[in-house]
């Protein structure tokens, strides 16, 4: 990160010493689509490896990394599972590993030698229970990010603060005796500024995203907008790829699972090109799925509305206070709504258009990471800590 001294404003600098260590893990498709398209770096430093993963814009870690350097304060941040960079700071550090372990040995020694005053830990299940237990002495303050389905196995125990996006998991953390924040992700603006096609919107409808078994509302939802709008999709896990060997290889040649989606299926999209796919779409669809209980505010909406696009999104109760429906956003109650106004805009793209404008005004005014940052120490300081 490495921000230059004289580019941090003169309030921030009283907290220049605060050591914040994030710890994060990557989709395993993205690490090996990165490497596959980067053999040269596998003989490169710790940190031009780290600097070109960065680079990507994957997922929000970096950027809260980037921000929070920027606010003022020291950081380091680990991608645990990604071996190759891994294991390059384990060498350069002079850092033994066992073959088996090493996903928690070198983390572990990462912390153990930054010593941060706040950790930062992100939903990585290895990461807890034990772990949390053993790293917790060198760490001042540890708090953690929480908005997937929680696991009965993994223990909080050692948190000292959760936040998520999530409102009913900060109802049960707080009924554990946890003290708990709600945060809705954000919008990292440097990505503006790497688009390449920033006047371009030629994908009339799409959607960008995985297709798990988890995602059920999203699987129904995208069922339906294949047979009756022109989506497109990209994302992970929509081909399955079956040994010859294999019952389900011959078994989805015959039956063909799920054609209808992979006639429309046009491949994975990471990082920066994941949101040059979004800011060219007129129109980009989002789904939540049933946990959050009829609220919104996943890290799609986000990514979408900071690039200008217009998101056709599921209502929820907390809507309004993010974005303005008909204005800033459009919605929907069901998917039949869902497909007539997709249509709608289809066929009117200026208006999609207008409304793509007005969301990104709002999002880089209000939904921004140095919003962000500022409201999670903030939190930190109002939970007692290190302040």
């Amino acid at each position: 990160m490495n921000i230059p001294l004289f580019f941090i404003p003169l309030a921030s600098l009283a907290a220049i010493l605060m050591k914040v260590q994030f710890l994060t893990s990557y989709y395993p498709p993205f690490l090996n689509n990165f490497f596959a398209s980067h053999k040269e770096l596998e003989n490169e430093s710790y940190d031009a490896i780290m600097s070109a993963l960065l680079d990507e814009h994957f997922a929000d870690t970096g950027a809260l990394a980037y921000h929070t350097e920027k606010a003022g304060h020291q950081t380091f941040l680990i991608i645990a599972n990604c071996e190759i960079l891994q294991k390059k700071w384990a060498k350069e550090n002079n850092i033994s590993y066992t073959v088996e372990n090493w996903l928690k040995e070198i983390a572990f020694a990462q912390i153990k030698q930054y010593k941060p005053d706040v950790f930062y830990l992100e939903y990585v299940l290895e990461f807890f229970n034990d772990f949390l237990h053993e790293v917790k002495p060198f760490c001042k303050y540890v708090a953690s990010w929480i908005s997937s389905p929680l696991i009965n196995k993994v223990s909080l125990v050692g948190l000292d603060l959760v936040f998520s996006s999530t409102p009913d998991f900060i109802k049960t953390f707080k009924t554990q005796g946890l003290n708990a924040e709600y945060m809705h992700p954000a919008f990292d603006e440097r990505i503006l500024k790497k688009l390449k096609n920033t006047s371009t919107k030629d994908i009339p409808f799409s959607f960008v995203g995985g297709w798990d078994d988890v995602h059920i509302n999203r699987k129904n939802a995208l069922q339906e907008l294949v047979k009756n709008t022109p989506i497109k999709l990209w994302g992970y896990s929509y081909k399955k790829n079956y040994s010859k060997r294999s019952i389900g290889y011959y078994k989805n040649l015959v039956l063909q699972n799920n054609k209808t989606i992979l006639d429309r299926y046009m491949g994975e999209a990471w990082g920066l090109d994941m949101y040059d796919i979004i800011q060219r779409s007129t129109c980009t669809f989002n789904i939540h799925e049933s946990l959050l209980k009829g609220y919104v505010g996943n890290m799609r909406m986000f990514e979408a509305t900071g690039v200008g696009t217009m998101v056709l999104n599921d209502e929820g109760t907390n809507l309004s206070e993010l974005f303005v429906p008909g204005k800033e956003i459009e919605t929907y109650k069901t998917i039949e709504e869902a497909i007539e106004k997709a249509n709608y805009y289809m066929r009117n793209p200026e208006k999609a258009i207008e409304i793509g404008k007005n969301a990104q005004a709002r999002t880089v005014k209000d939904h921004n990471y140095d919003v962000y940052v500022k409201k999670m120490f903030m939190s930190i300081k109002k939970q007692g800590g290190l302040y």
